[in-house]
């Protein structure tokens, strides 16, 4: 039956309740196939303004009171509001006359609110739109009784942000390393709630919040209510005694300051610890900040094992396990018992020669196979680990497996995702042992196409533990005396890969066959060199047998109609599709994106790539204009692969989700093919969709921990070389600079922007950074760079590009960071000096040609220099001219009204005089340190000239004292009888001058009770005058008779 937008509207129109998925499908007569069209229908319902999304469910939009007017018009029937006030005021509200009659049901706007009724499904008894007689929590602005207990904002694109308990909103926060954040909401739709930094520190980053919504579409604020889970409980830092306590200031950015710990004998100053985050405190007081205690010492900071293991732990990873789960882990023997072999009907395959083939360092082997020649093709055996024999779904070791949901494998350790006794005992398909599995047991044609499929529970033994390195020299003919036997075995393996790669090619998949980079490391355990992990046919063999696998148990799952956990691909975004397009123009590639691409087209166009010196850049740029695949329960389809239905079911060692396909397909058998109610179907669904975004964040996690380590391997392989000149190849650009990656070393690092010259910007349509001297910098080219600079522990590599390949050599540009030498010899061009008073004065600075005359006589070609502001010093260095522009500072730093220079920042002058001790707002405002960066905006203020010297010593009139917390000349007597004007006006002068002015002729002495005092400013005002007791300090002058 054909999808139709009014069919759907009238059936959501026609019900009584909110409509899932399932219903729709139902009630509008489709099969469970075309799902993924009645969702896209859904979507455009929803973008169209037609229907509401209530959760996972939806709902026909009530219309506004503007649009039910016009309907009462056009039909003859009175307006909405004289209907509402007929109809009389809700029950339970209190009247509020004729005014506000009637408008709590509807607004402008349109906004829906959802009222909760006991006893309804979903405690939905109907739809009413928000009015202005209440607020965003929904109570009365009046003191009503109109309680919003749900409502959905329309967003941009037609989406909509739930908001559930009086104005609440659940979701994710993410922190951004500026300080404010980000509330995405659960169902992924609808716009995110923008938090302040004040808010955004009151939880930590992923934590799922409840926040209370301000503001309307699409700029909604926020503010913490609480912390409903919090998804980290381990931070990473160093730790510093502070007295009676200690800090530890946390490696990760993402992480508000300091982490307050008491004082602990299982770590020293300066060690890198783990922290166990205050798990009691369901919210973070921003101004005491966070708190915890030390579990644990990690080492030294820039140590390999103390680095690696804080990687690990700031994304949430560890090394060890907790002790109930190592307690069940222990419970299960070592070998597999003949009763377990016979039990859950299991074949037995021990008699078929199943082998393994993995890497020389693994340990965990969770996949074995075996391949029988036919005479119309082949039969592929393909063997899994039956992890979930040992793991039970209401056991600790599950729940921990789902925390962690993937092994992490890093250039020095695992981080598994099962405790070793599993991993690398009972589960592991070592040869020459019995273990329980799970069987894929497949036929195929001589084209590669699968005829059949059957999937069972097995206990099997394998033959041999073969590694890629041995079985591709087997492959390539060379003689490795203990794998000679197994060749045969070998060849029908690579002859079955080969079709099913053939046939996966005419489908469309995509090989982007990019390669990765691999950490050697020494016997020290430090780095050696990094290679390129090259991918041989041996790879492709087990690749393909494994594909061929997840694809019979998915089509299963597809076909009995079972709900599961898929892996997803989607298509790439048109418009970052269409932007790779118009760059890969440029280097004279073309790509037809009008109508959409497929992914044969797409493969197609990768395999021009084959051979051109860009080939991996424009890969890597054509991955990053697709979606990254992520687990889910809906039935959709794999985009790269080029497969209907794609899942994961042959890692189950180190992938939960494999995990989990077995556990679904054992309960199927458990209800002997029977299958479950559709109340049981969705219940199980919710819960897997759960799971799935759980296993999907902690993938990237784990991707994340082994792009840090990488990068830190490379700065420990790099910081002895410092100043050495390298070949390398522009991989990537960005608006700040752009990467590099060395073509003997493997190692990538930044090149900023700044040292090629001033004013670049990207080019987003060609990719490539354009200078404002004509300079563009473009993906793929080549150059010499030389490392300035390596920092381990930020794991920061920066170069400097010195010859682009084909042009002459680049003039250095000295960077804002930079200080300019304080002696450096001038050119021969250089003017002479002149004694004037005493002083040696430069008579002149050379002019433009004498620059570039002065450039020129060292073999620069003239225009290879950047023109200098003011004056420009040429290095004396015969290899290379190299102008250097000095920082333009403007006025001296140290004569700043009230600041001095402290090296880099600009600090206030150390108060003086009698308020020396003292500390005031003004004083706390001016100590705070000024960047050089941008000095304008924290020159403080032009304050009034202080008094020079000790005020009460030296500025007090004769007969009259200064109290100690005087600062500046604004005297105010306490009486105005016998005071001398002239001796208040000229108060802040000099000290000769202030003395002759109140001892002039004529002057009366002041009384004994007269004072000044002093404040900010300069003036004296006669309003300021008040009588003040008569002070007992000893009086510094003598009050007189």
């Amino acid at each position: 039956m054909s999808l139709s937008q009014d069919l759907l509207k009238q059936i959501l129109a026609e019900a009584d309740h909110p409509l899932g998925i399932k219903e729709l499908l139902r009630l509008a007569g489709l099969h469970p196939g075309q799902q993924t069209e009645l969702k896209r229908a859904l979507r455009e319902l929803v973008r169209q303004g037609d229907i509401l999304k209530d959760g996972k469910r939806f709902v026909p939009r009530q219309p506004s009171r503007r649009e039910a007017d016009v309907r009462a018009r056009e039909q003859g029937a009175p307006m909405a509001w004289r209907q509402r006030d007929a109809a009389g005021p809700r029950e339970g509200a209190p009247s509020r006359g004729p005014r506000h009659a009637g408008q709590r049901a509807a607004g402008p706007g349109g906004f829906a609110a959802r009222q909760h009724e006991p006893g309804a499904r979903g405690k939905s008894a109907g739809w009413q739109e928000r009015g202005p007689g209440s607020d965003r929590r929904g109570a009365s602005k009046h003191g009503g009784g109109f309680r919003q207990e749900r409502a959905e904002w329309p967003g941009r694109r037609g989406r909509f942000s739930e908001v559930e308990e009086d104005g609440l909103l659940e979701g994710i926060l993410h922190v951004h390393r500026d300080g404010f954040g980000f509330v995405h909401p659960l169902s992924g739709e609808g716009d995110n709630v923008f938090l302040p930094p004040h808010e955004a520190q009151r939880a930590l980053d992923n934590d799922r919040v409840m926040v209370a919504v301000s503001g309307r579409p699409p700029r909604l604020e926020g503010r913490i209510v609480r912390v409903v889970q919090r998804r980290r409980e381990l931070a990473v830092g160093t730790y510093v005694v502070k007295g009676r306590y200690a800090v530890v200031y946390p490696t990760d950015s993402s992480l508000p300051g300091p982490i307050r710990v008491p004082l602990t004998q299982m770590a020293r100053e300066g060690d890198l610890v783990k922290v166990q985050l205050g798990i009691g405190a369901q919210m973070l007081d921003p101004d005491r900040g966070l708190h915890g205690e030390v579990a644990g010492s990690l080492g030294k900071p820039g140590t390999p094992s103390a680095e690696v293991l804080g990687v690990a732990y700031s994304q949430g990873f560890s090394d060890e396990f907790p002790p109930e789960v190592m307690a069940e882990a222990d419970r299960y023997a070592v070998t597999v018992t003949e009763e377990e072999a016979r039990g859950e009907h299991r074949r037995d395959l021990r008699a078929i020669p199943l082998i393994t083939i993995d890497g020389e360092d693994a340990r965990d082997f969770d996949d074995a196979v075996c391949v029988e020649d036919r005479p119309d093709g082949w039969r592929l055996v393909v063997a899994i680990a039956d992890v979930t024999h040992y793991v039970w779904e209401d056991s600790a070791l599950n729940a921990e497996a789902l925390r962690r949901a993937t092994s992490v494998y890093l250039p020095d350790r695992v981080l598994p995702m099962l405790p070793e006794r599993l991993s690398n005992g009972i589960c592991s398909l070592r040869p020459d042992e019995d273990r329980l599995c799970m069987v894929a047991d497949m036929t195929f044609d001589r084209r590669g196409h699968r005829r059949s499929y059957d999937l069972y529970p097995a206990v099997m033994r394998s033959v041999a533990r073969c590694t890629y390195n041995e079985v591709q020299d087997v492959l390539d003919g060379k003689d490795v005396p203990h794998r000679n036997a197994h060749k045969p075995h070998f060849e029908r393996l690579m002859s079955l890969a080969r079709a099913l790669m053939k046939m996966r090619k005419e489908r469309g998949a995509i090989d982007f066959d990019l390669p990765e980079h691999k950490v050697v490391l020494d016997e020290e355990g430090l780095p050696a060199r990094m290679d390129k992990r090259e991918r041989k046919d041996s790879h492709r063999l087990i690749e393909e047998c494994m594909l061929a696998a997840n694809e019979a148990v998915a089509t299963f799952f597809q076909d009995e109609g079972l709900p599961t956990v898929y892996r997803f691909h989607g298509e790439p975004d048109p418009e970052k599709l269409a932007t790779f397009a118009a760059l890969a123009e440029a280097y004279g590639f073309k790509m037809r994106v009008e109508d959409g691409v497929s992914s044969k087209e797409l493969d197609a166009f990768v395999s021009q790539l084959q051979g051109h010196p860009e080939q991996r850049a424009l890969n890597q740029l054509l991955l990053r204009s697709m979606m990254q695949a992520v687990y889910t329960s809906s039935r959709v389809g794999h985009y790269g692969l080029a497969a209907e239905h794609y899942l994961h079911f042959t890692s189950p060692i180190r992938r939960y989700p494999d995990l989990l396909v077995h556990r679904l397909l054992k309960a199927h058998w458990a209800r002997k093919g029977r299958k479950p109610s559709q109340s049981m179907l969705e219940r199980e669904e919710d819960q897997l969709e759960d799971m799935s975004a759980q296993c999907s964040e902690r993938e990237r996690a784990a991707m994340q921990v082994e792009r840090e380590v990488v990068s830190f391997y490379a700065c420990l392989l790099m910081k002895d070389r410092v100043g050495e000149e390298f070949a390398a190849t522009v991989a990537a650009i960005t608006d700040f600079g752009f990467f590099v990656e060395l073509d003997e070393v493997h190692v990538e690092g930044l090149v900023k922007a700044e040292t090629l010259g001033p004013g670049a910007k990207l080019d987003k349509l060609t990719h490539s950074l354009v200078y404002a001297n004509g300079r563009r910098v473009r993906v793929g080219q080549k150059l010499r760079v030389r490392l300035t600079s390596v920092n381990v522990t930020a794991k920061k590599i920066d170069f400097e590009a010195l010859q682009f390949d084909g042009e002459a050599p680049l003039s250095r540009v000295a960077t804002r960071g930079e200080q300019p030498q304080r002696r450096q010899a001038w050119t021969a061009e250089a003017p002479s000096h002149r004694e004037r008073d005493g002083r040696r004065e430069r008579e002149g600075r050379p002019g433009r040609r004498e620059r570039e005359a002065a450039v020129a006589s060292r073999g620069a070609p003239s225009g290879q220099y950047e023109e200098p502001a003011r004056a420009a010093r040429v290095d004396a260095s015969p290899a290379r001219a190299v102008v250097r522009r000095p920082r333009r500072t403007g006025r001296s730093l140290g004569s700043r009204p009230g600041c001095q220079r402290d090296r880099n920042r600009l600090v206030p002058n150390r108060p003086r005089g009698p308020s020396a001790g003292r500390s005031s707002a003004r004083s706390r405002r001016l100590r705070r340190p000024c960047p050089l960066k941008r000095p304008s905006r924290f020159r403080p203020k032009r304050r009034p000239r202080p008094l020079r010297g000790n005020c009460r010593r030296a500025k007090t009139p004769p007969g009259l004292h200064t109290p100690a917390s005087t600062g500046f000349a604004r005297w105010r007597p306490s009486v105005s009888v016998g005071l001398n004007p002239a001796a208040l006006l000229t108060a802040g002068r000099s000290r000769s001058r202030s003395r002759r002015a109140a001892q002039g002729p004529g002057s009366p002495r002041p009384s004994p009770g007269a004072s000044l005092r002093t404040t900010g400013h300069s003036r004296w005002s006669p309003r300021a005058l008040r009588p003040r007791r008569p002070s007992k300090r000893p009086r510094l002058f003598p009050a007189g008779p």
